[in-house]
């Protein structure tokens, strides 16, 4: 008969052991914990658009395929929860038993030997009784238990401290039970409806109303982490979930209605402080909350929490003045506009559409560092300050607007528009800024201002120069100082400099000196080329404000950097990408609130793990297992002590101990 096939113990398989050993949970937290810290460094949940302007089209990509821009909601982040759950439950199945065992033994089969053989063990003289020996432990805090053995000694066993097991116990189960909370919490039903088709992200749709029923979450889901921004006057009752490529609509239990928002700034312009007058309505009773919520005092309202997350523009109204660049006029067109939306821009057969984006009222930069040689001023957008530090100059520059220009073929260019002159080094300018693409920098176009502060000048200098009669008229007033026998090639000179000037700026003159001289003589002609164009255009200005009847500008240092960055100007706009320029002009402010809605069930869960591991802390460093022993045989009393912690301390405590029985057995034995 064959003899049954011995099975091997569960605890003991290798694959148990590998799952609950120390090694694979410490494993497990490292990687937790270094993917807590990629979630804390980078921002989470932002718009895709922000990722490709930080980190570029390829490694924006690369991020958001391994789920860095919602970590804490990541296929992996949730896996390396199970497996923590999974290793620390088999690690306390496997150490809860031995423990209960242990806190509940006394040891009394402790032999004489072993007893002996103890590093804290002394004999005590005679006339000391079990009785008398286990009352002494009793009042030292210590629980005992006496034995009679066969061989006729009597064992007192003692201990205290042993609940210090349970600090074991709980560390452990707090990691269980705040991974629990947190897989509650992240979006795991929802991954899981995602992966089953029942549930659709949109990536299309822009407006709530506009998303299909299976890209709308019911009111009863029971854990979701959503935004929405709300315009004063406004209200909203869902919010928006990113989830994969795509967005979710969750529906929520009430309406939300913005009355009111207040923002407090630094004397730096950085944002102190913000808050929201909020109005909250039930949809099932119809109840009505009045509260204002601000930066880390949230409400919290049928299991929702409402946190105050941000602010931005809500459809500012915009003035502008607009100058055709197909046209020489230095006459504007007023303009009316709203941000935040598109219109229609009609100019003579071509269509564009006009996109405006956020507009902002204050815009803190630091000023200290000068200007780079060569590279326009600003070579970031100056809106994005995050850290304000005590060795730079923040400086606010006033109100700025983000549009888009789109033609027919869907090509748009980004510009951005600052309201008030900028001071660069020695003098003003009103700039804006133009990129092609989002991963790109801000290219500037800087407009200087004049003596009454504005760009009329400039235009007016710009029109007459574009103006062949007008060129005309210049340059005989400027070939007049010329000697007789040169005047006529001279004037011939001028007005082919200033006509190639006029049509293309610096870059159209470089052109025509690399096509038209020869590279040994380019050098010198070009000296001779400024030269002669300076002097025209220095013509031209004086006849601008005669003509235009501008404010007089006497001769000197200031005028002559005007015009020198008035040349640069012009050469700008020959390249500039728009046909349109636009200043903002004016503006009224709408604000929006941004706010973050959260049912996390979860959270009560992490709470409790919290206390459960300070518990846990408490019991293993503040409490200490010690066990003592008094053996009664006929070779005498015997005391031992051990702790499993800290022997420093019952270095001390055993002689105390060891002294007061022998004083105690001294004294009954007198006393006999």
């Amino acid at each position: 008969m064959a003899k049954p096939r011995s099975s091997t113990p569960l605890i003991r398989r290798p694959w148990f052991a590998f799952l609950s050993s120390m090694r694979f949970a410490v494993a497990l937290l490292s990687l937790l914990g270094v993917a807590s810290i990629i979630g804390t460094v980078l921002q989470q949940n932002q718009q895709p658009t922000d990722y490709v302007v930080k980190f570029g089209p390829f490694w924006s990509e690369i991020f958001g395929f391994l789920g860095l821009y919602d970590v804490y909601a990541s296929a992996w982040f949730v896996l390396i929860m199970i497996f923590l759950v999974l290793s620390t439950g088999l690690c306390l199945w496997r150490n809860i038993p031995p423990f209960v065992r242990e806190m509940k033994s006394f040891r009394i089969h402790a032999g004489k030997k072993s007893l002996a053989a103890m590093k804290h063990t002394a004999l005590i003289g005679s006339g000391l009784s079990p009785e008398t020996a286990a009352r002494y432990l009793s009042v030292q805090g210590f629980s005992s238990r006496t034995a009679e053995r066969e061989d006729g000694s009597v064992l007192v066993a003692a201990k205290k401290g042993a609940i210090n097991k349970w600090g074991y116990i709980f560390a452990h189960a707090s990691i269980i039970v705040i991974c629990l909370g947190g897989l509650i919490d992240s979006n795991l039903l929802l991954k899981a409806g995602i992966i089953t088709g029942k549930i659709v992200p949109d990536n299309h749709s822009v407006f709530a109303k506009d998303f299909q029923p299976e890209s709308i979450l019911g009111s009863g889901n029971i854990s979701f982490r959503g935004n929405v921004n709300i315009t004063e006057g406004q209200s909203a009752d869902v919010v928006f979930l990113n989830a994969d490529k795509g967005m979710l609509v969750q529906d929520l239990p009430f309406s939300v209605e913005l009355k009111k928002f207040h923002i407090d700034f630094y004397d730096t312009g950085m944002p102190k402080d913000f808050a929201s007058d909020l109005v909250i309505t039930g949809k099932a009773g119809g109840g009505k909350t009045e509260k204002t919520i601000r930066v880390n005092h949230p409400l919290t309202i049928d299991g929702i929490t409402i946190y105050q997350a941000s602010f931005a523009d809500g459809g500012s109204n915009l003035k502008f003045k607009v100058w055709n660049l197909g046209s020489r006029s230095r006459t504007p067109a007023q303009m009316d506009a709203v941000s935040m939306n598109a219109f229609p821009l009609n100019l003579g057969n071509k269509q564009y559409r006009l996109e405006f984006d956020q507009f902002t009222a204050l815009n803190v930069e630091d000023m200290s560092a000068p200007r780079e040689k060569g590279k326009p001023s600003f070579q970031t957008a100056v809106n994005d300050v995050r850290s304000v530090k005590q060795d730079k100059k923040f400086t606010n520059i006033g109100p700025s607007i983000v549009y888009r220009i789109r033609d027919k073929a869907g090509q748009a260019v980004e510009y951005k528009n600052y309201m008030l002159p900028v001071k660069q080094e020695e003098d003003y300018f009103y700039i804006t800024g133009t990129r092609s693409g989002l991963e790109q920098q801000y290219r500037w176009l800087r407009i200087p201002m004049d003596g009454s502060g504005s760009i009329n000048t400039f235009m007016a200098l710009r029109e007459h120069l574009g103006n062949p009669e007008v060129r005309k008229r210049v340059i005989a007033a400027s070939s007049a100082a010329a000697p007789e026998n040169i005047r006529k090639v001279f004037s011939q000179a001028a007005e082919n400099t200033l006509a190639i000037f006029a049509k293309g700026g610096y870059l159209a003159l470089n052109d025509h000196l690399e096509n038209s001289i020869p590279p040994a003589e380019q050098e010198k002609m070009q000296g001779f080329f400024y030269q002669m164009l300076y002097s025209a255009m220095n013509v031209l200005l004086d006849d601008t404000i005669k003509t235009y009847q501008l404010p007089e500008w006497q001769p000197g240092a200031a005028r002559n950097r005007f015009l020198l960055n008035s040349m640069d100007a012009y050469t700008g706009l020959t390249e500039y990408p728009a046909p349109v320029l636009l200043q903002l002009d004016g503006y009224k402010e709408v604000r929006s609130s941004g706010l973050q809605m959260t049912r996390a069930p979860g959270a009560s869960l992490v709470y409790l793990g919290s206390v459960l591991l300070v518990l846990g802390t408490v019991f293993m460093f503040y409490i200490r297992e010690k066990r003592a022993w008094v053996l009664f045989d006929k070779d005498g009393i015997r005391f031992s002590m051990s702790s499993s912690r800290n022997e420093r301390d019952l270095q001390k405590e055993f002689p105390k101990h060891a002294a007061a029985l022998e004083t105690l057995a001294a004294d009954l034995k007198h006393t006999d």
